[in-house]
């Protein structure tokens, strides 16, 4: 992959996030599949995680309590590139059970 091939965000947003099912070979790698509408995606080529979490020196309560986000960008054997993250964290750190995995977005 290169930068131009593929850029830091995609071009289309889901708001709200949808839940997806997900495969990883390690907790905290990134997804080898998942399920997204009831359709299975076999990931192909994975870079991340690019992790987004609260500014600790600018965080209200609000935000303090929000999950990190471990973000994937994720490619399938069709071509199609997507935008995962995971909600939460396993091991020490986590803090609300185990973590989640949404699709935030889709590549052009």
């Amino acid at each position: 992959w290169t930068a131009a091939r593929l850029s830091s965000r995609p071009a289309r947003l889901l708001r709200p996030a949808d839940p997806v099912e997900v495969v990883a070979e390690v907790p905290e790698g990134p997804p080898l599949r998942f399920r997204w509408r009831r359709a299975l995606y076999r990931v192909t080529r994975a870079e991340g995680p690019e992790r987004i979490e609260a500014e600790w020196w600018a965080a209200d309560e609000a935000q303090a309590d929000a999950p990190v986000r471990d973000y994937y960008r994720v490619e399938d054997g069709d071509g199609r590139r997507f935008w995962l993250y995971r909600a939460g964290l396993y091991g020490p750190r986590a803090t609300d059970g185990v973590p989640r995995w949404f699709l935030h977005g889709l590549f052009a």
